[in-house]
């Protein structure tokens, strides 16, 4: 019997990794939870997540991404079979960090039962030649039909004397009285962590009377330049600007939109350009280069 149930475990085994190789295998209808990687410094983090490919006749969009907490995890239920994939963009002091990429392959329940009947239709073969090779011959005498060992065997019983029976009086049983539950130690509240001061670029000089639109900042000019791009095609009037950072010795390439002397105008921009991207728009003052 255990000979049967390895088999058919290994064969289990070899069906669920030929179907696992590439990307994590889901089903039509169930939900799908995709995690991102947190950094060390996880102070002030923004996730954007975006779907990035859907299979052909998929009506899922990003509006039904249900966001876990912190926005760090989201959770998406694939309404057709095909190859899935998700991006998260992580931006610490609105300055982008990272991006990771998921991909899923989700099959149809049809399929996933086409795999159980498969592991069915095998069990029994299996299971016939495993049995078949322990079946032995069963002609040949037992040890204890032998005529010497059965003559023994009787001697022994006439030469045996009876048992001795003691009796033994049961003891009273004394209920034994559970021992009192200690109370429970009284509880030390956690201090929490006060979050870190955002000290990047204010050694940056600005013009207090103008203000200023960012919509991305990317550690690649490249990136910044194709994310301009794509704004001035768009109409909006946009530019790069390269931030120095003396506090993480960092530099960063920010593309902004316009200069504005009323905040109230550049804060309606700037709700208007986060409606049509990833990245949420916000307002600055006109920073210096130097």
């Amino acid at each position: 019997m255990a000979k049967i149930i390895t088999i058919f475990t290994i064969f289990t085994l070899l069906v669920i990794t030929g179907c696992g190789k590439s990307n994590p295998t889901a089903t039509v209808g169930d939900y799908i939870t995709v995690n991102a990687e947190i950094p060390e410094e996880s102070q002030d983090l923004d996730f954007i997540w975006e779907l990035t490919n859907i299979p052909n006749g998929s009506e899922l969009d990003n509006s039904q991404l249900t966001s876990g907490e912190f926005n760090a995890s989201v959770m998406f239920i694939p309404d057709v079979s095909g190859p899935y994939s998700i991006e998260v963009s992580v931006f610490q002091y609105n300055d982008e960090i990272s991006t990771q990429s998921f991909s899923y392959d989700v099959i149809d329940r049809e399929s996933s039962r086409e795999v159980e009947q498969a592991i069915e239709d095998e069990y029994p073969k299996e299971a016939h030649e495993a049995v078949a090779e322990l079946m032995v011959n069963d002609d040949e005498p037992k040890w204890y039909e032998s005529e010497s060992v059965a003559q023994v065997v009787e001697e022994a019983s006439q030469e045996m004397p009876e048992p001795i029976v003691d009796v033994v009086e049961p003891k009273p049983i004394v209920e034994k009285k559970p021992d009192p539950i200690p109370p429970p130690p009284p509880s030390k509240k956690k201090k929490m962590a006060k979050p870190k001061p955002n000290t990047r670029g204010m050694s940056i000089p600005f013009d207090k009377e103008r203000f200023t639109i960012q919509v991305a900042s990317k550690k690649v000019l490249e990136d910044a330049k194709s994310v301009a791009a794509t704004l001035i095609d768009a109409g909006y009037d946009a530019y790069i600007q390269k931030a120095v950072f003396k506090e993480t010795n960092e530099i960063w390439y920010r593309v902004r939109v316009g200069s504005y002397d009323n905040r109230d105008t550049a804060v309606a921009v700037a709700e208007s350009l986060s409606k049509t991207r990833s990245e949420k728009a916000w307002v600055d003052f006109v920073r210096y280069e130097f």
